[in-house]
């Protein structure tokens, strides 16, 4: 039996195996926000603070998409990454590659402006009302041998597995995906060899946009939707790619998986109040230990 605070007596094995799969789940949809993040900083090596504002974006896009036309969030999906590889790409274009040579804290600077200008934006057009979309799946559960599973997060989880699958081959099987590489190792060398440097970064930062946008859209059948929603999850996914280490998508989701058991387990066990400060604890005990991350580059 469960108490308020935590366990009044021993967890049973069925308990913890739901604790662990629900963590499991979480962190796979906090991962697919994480690796996005991760290639823009391993690849374009800018610090995006305004990564959540593309999630933001994104799920206002499927949430009115609904609305309006009734199109299922989840059919909203390749149009959410799309417009966020857009929106991406015209920040790398039109904002960061004229201040790639600029001192990093201005580089900083410039993407806490973009979070600034698009939050409170939306804020003033769309106003401070939270809002939220209820579909068929939204609440439904799968009973996997006793074990109930979210049909949301198994299909963010499967959306991260194949996101994962795909971006690894785009990578490694690709010219542009070779460049990207290139480029992470050696943005000289690269440059010298013939390489369009800046067009590269455009399209990695696309990219990078594009999975938070994805994330946005997998967010808007069961979490509520408002102009500051993207804070949380920049925080989730910075946190994700310094657990998990720099310059690897595989590092990062793993530190995004850690964050989800982390939660899950501490609002089990300990109070869900505690969750997102166990995760900060955690984060600084990596800080302290192995400051590179788990798996670094």
């Amino acid at each position: 039996m469960l108490g308020r605070g935590g366990f009044l007596s021993t967890p049973s094995e069925s308990i913890i195996a739901q604790v662990i799969v629900d963590g499991i789940l979480t962190g796979s949809l906090y991962a697919l926000i994480a690796i996005g993040l991760a290639m823009i900083w391993g690849i374009v090596e800018v610090i995006n603070f305004a990564h959540g504002e593309f999630l933001m974006i994104s799920a206002f896009l499927a949430y009115f998409l609904y609305i309006y036309l009734g199109v299922d969030p989840l059919l909203s999906i390749p149009l959410a990454f799309a417009t966020s590889f857009m929106l991406g790409y015209a920040v790398q274009k039109g904002i960061i590659n004229r201040i790639l040579e600029a001192p990093f804290l201005s580089q900083i600077f410039a993407t806490f402006a973009l979070v600034l200008i698009m939050r409170n934006g939306f804020f003033v057009a769309l106003g401070p009302d939270i809002r939220s979309v209820h579909v068929w799946y939204s609440e439904a559960v799968l009973d996997l041998f006793g074990i109930r599973v979210s049909v949301v997060k198994l299909l963010a989880a499967f959306i991260f597995i194949a996101a994962t699958i795909f971006l690894h081959m785009f990578l490694t099987r690709t010219y542009l995906g070779t460049a990207m590489r290139a480029i992470s190792q050696d943005r000289v060398a690269a440059a010298l060899m013939g390489v369009d440097v800046k067009k590269v970064y455009a399209i990695a930062f696309g990219i990078g946009a594009g999975l938070a946008g994805i994330g946005g859209a997998l967010l808007v059948s069961f979490y509520y939707i408002f102009p500051e929603m993207g804070i949380p999850f920049t925080l989730i996914a910075f946190i994700s790619v310094v657990l998990g280490g720099f310059g690897n998508i595989l590092g990062p989701a793993i530190g995004a998986i850690i964050i989800g058991l982390t939660q899950s387990i501490g609002a089990i066990a300990i109070d869900p109040s505690m969750k997102d400060i166990l995760v900060y604890l955690l984060f600084l005990a990596i800080l302290l230990i192995k400051p590179t991350g788990i798996i670094s580059r």
